[in-house]
């Protein structure tokens, strides 16, 4: 992605790929801090920088917060998991 594209792109976190996966079809990535390979749904906006949950914990800023995607909370409910409340 241009340098350009990423100062306008959405961050995403994600699973990394070393976990057992929630979903069929799953798609897998790069995380763009650490490289290590990552997991995401196929329904998340292309235009994201892909950060695995892990170097999100350590370099988001205290207090920030998360936005869930509406497609993601309909996926996390029809699976009976709960929405975190962030």
């Amino acid at each position: 992605m241009a340098q350009q594209d990423q100062a306008h792109a959405r961050i995403l976190i994600c699973a990394p790929a070393k976990l057992p996966a929630l979903f069929a079809g799953d798609l897998e990535g790069t995380c763009a801090l650490c490289q290590q390979p990552v997991r995401f749904r196929p329904h998340v906006p292309r235009r994201c920088i892909l950060v695995c949950l892990q170097c999100y914990l350590v370099h988001a800023e205290p207090g920030a917060r998360c936005e869930i995607l509406p497609a993601a909370a309909a996926e996390l409910k029809a699976a009976g998991i709960p929405q975190p409340m962030w």
